[in-house]
């Protein structure tokens, strides 16, 4: 998964990337690969389901429960299968 930092949320995309790698996700462990001031790429592995159909969906997912987190970034992401 490649995370890129929104325009707005420039000043937190670090500290979001930490958490993100420390289990703010719940049951979703990201490991973090490598990281910028403005981009990260993770790995890891997300449960089977309907939001993992397509790369796109997945994505949505994931900013979706990011956003509950109040983790705001944009995300493209590769299912490997």
């Amino acid at each position: 998964m490649h995370a890129s930092v929104r325009a707005d949320n420039g000043r937190t995309f670090r500290t979001d990337i930490e958490r993100m790698s420390h289990g703010h996700l719940g049951s979703t462990p990201l490991d973090v690969l490598r990281s910028t001031n403005d981009q990260a790429v993770f790995r890891g592995a997300v449960p089977k389901g309907p939001h993992t159909a397509t790369d796109a969906s997945l994505a949505r997912y994931l900013e979706d429960r990011l956003a509950r987190e109040n983790i705001h970034m944009n995300l493209c992401v590769t299912i490997e299968r």
